[in-house]
């Protein structure tokens, strides 16, 4: 019996020792080192003869004084080797090596621990940077977690040259000049009021008069304000970038949404944002995790062929591809179906109480409606709900659902278009009309209404119109959930 327990002991033992050594090779590579701690981050690179190169610029740059500092930081320092492969036009231009070695320091203290998998960070270059476990970019980590009195040091095999963002990018490249040159038309100079010291409105013109010194010009630019600045490295994106041929190949493509009979200018500019305004993607793929369907920031899907990607480039705020074509339904995508509410009128001339509803269908789903009852007859102009939309110069089938939960028997209404927003005479503005049809008892069902071809893109206004005592003798109403305008063609 004693035996046997000798025996289980010294197995135990022995299992608790390889079980050890199993893990120190993991516990070597993650280890924080510690016997640094009373020195700088500038002391412990000068002491390490394999940085002295690094050690060099750091003093050229002025950033060993930053490493001196009672700060935090965390330094990704190249070897020696590494060093050598640093292009001379960096070396001999000091804006350009400054970015280079900020691009290897960050404030706060990174351990390799840290990522899980992997962490984004922001350099003193203002660029963002993958750190993992054993890489800093495509470099690998030799030596890690030297922990000094402020911060930490790892030593690299590569250096890293600071990445271009988005916008970078695109300037830098020939294979897209259209797209670019578009792009950066669109910059414009807006009056900063967000510091402004307000006197008055002015009466005539509604404007606020700002004390002379508080305000003061900005730069902007359109794409950046309306679709995503693509210049920010506070988010990161997939950006496609068309080559020229493409470009031209999308104008053709969607151009005859966006006209507009009074400017051929006009219709060009709108054309052309609104193929540029598709090609970003609030997320980073990589053409190993390409997905058959990208959603842009504007809510459209598009598809990215493999083979019409003409070059991948890594971004400080994401990837982008410069492609030859890109694919996606123009139709009820591009040109997106139009859904008017009900509730959300723009304007209304009714002379009963509206009522903002929200019930249940037949099938027990929720939706939200607007209704006016008890109208005995129109007068002229008639008493209507008036919607503000932005449509494209395309067809439309028209559907509305209206719901008669009003009276027992169907009423009349109908649906108008207008480009003015008043409800005019037919003398004065003709109106494409759908005519008037009947509201059925307590139908939830969509209604066709017929075809409508705006003439031009822009703002149009939809008007639901109760009918006249011509129309209808009995007691008429207003109902609506929404009217849907359906592009076709």
């Amino acid at each position: 019996m004693i035996n046997f327990k000798i025996r289980y002991t010294l197995l135990l033992f022995a299992a608790c020792i390889s079980l050890q050594a199993c893990k120190k090779a993991w516990q070597d590579h993650t280890a924080i080192t510690i016997e640094a701690l009373n020195k700088t981050l500038i002391q412990q690179i000068n002491e390490t003869p394999d940085l002295s190169t690094f050690s060099t610029y750091l003093v050229k740059t002025g950033y060993d004084k930053v490493l001196a500092s009672s700060k935090s930081y965390t330094v990704w320092a190249p070897t020696n080797t590494a060093m050598q492969t640093i292009d001379a036009a960096i070396l001999a231009d000091t804006a350009k090596l400054r970015l280079f070695v900020a691009n290897h320091i960050s404030y706060q203290e990174y351990f390799t621990t840290a990522p899980n998998p992997s962490l984004v960070i922001r350099t003193l270059s203002g660029k963002n940077i993958i750190f993992t476990p054993a890489t800093f970019e495509e470099a690998k980590i030799v030596k890690g977690n030297v922990y000094v009195k402020n911060g930490v040091l790892h030593t690299i095999d590569q250096a890293s040259g600071t990445k271009q963002n988005a916008y970078e990018f695109m300037m830098s490249t020939g294979l897209s000049t259209k797209q670019r040159g578009f792009i950066q038309s669109l910059f414009h100079t807006e009056i900063d009021t967000s510091k402004g010291v307000k006197l008055y409105t002015d009466p005539i013109t509604k404007k606020t008069i700002y004390q002379a010194g508080t305000t003061f010009p900005v730069t902007k630019n359109t794409y950046f304000q309306r679709v995503s600045d693509i210049s920010s490295e506070d988010s990161l994106l997939t950006y496609i970038i068309l080559s020229d041929v493409a470009y031209d190949a999308e104008k053709a493509k969607i151009g005859r949404y966006y006209n507009l009979s009074t400017s051929a200018t006009k219709t060009d500019t709108l054309t052309q944002f609104a193929v540029v305004k598709d090609l970003v993607v609030n997320h980073v793929y990589t053409i190993d995790n390409l997905p058959d369907t990208l959603t842009t920031v504007s809510g459209v899907k598009i598809h990215l062929d493999r083979s019409a990607i003409i070059q991948t480039q890594k971004l400080s705020n994401g990837i982008a591809y410069v492609v030859s074509s890109i694919g996606y339904q123009i139709l009820q995508n591009k040109i997106p179906v139009i859904y008017i509410q009900g509730e959300l009128p723009d304007s209304v001339r009714v002379p009963s109480t509206l009522s903002i509803r929200t019930k249940k269908d037949l099938n027990d789903v929720k939706y939200t409606d607007m209704q006016s009852r008890s109208i005995t007859s129109s007068p002229d102009p008639l008493y209507y709900y008036r919607y503000k939309t932005t449509v494209n110069s395309a067809q439309y089938k028209v559907y509305w659902r209206a719901v008669n939960d009003i009276f027992t028997t169907s009423f009349n209404q109908k649906v108008d278009f207008s480009a003015t927003r008043y409800y005019p005479k037919a003398v004065e503005t003709p109106l494409a009309t759908m005519g008037y049809k009947a509201v059925a008892v307590s139908d939830y069902s969509e209604v066709y209404l017929g075809l409508y071809t705006p003439a031009n893109y822009g703002t149009l206004y939809t008007f639901l119109v109760s009918a006249t005592g011509v129309v209808s003798t009995a007691p008429s109403a207003l109902s609506l959930d929404y009217i849907k305008l359906v592009p076709v063609n």
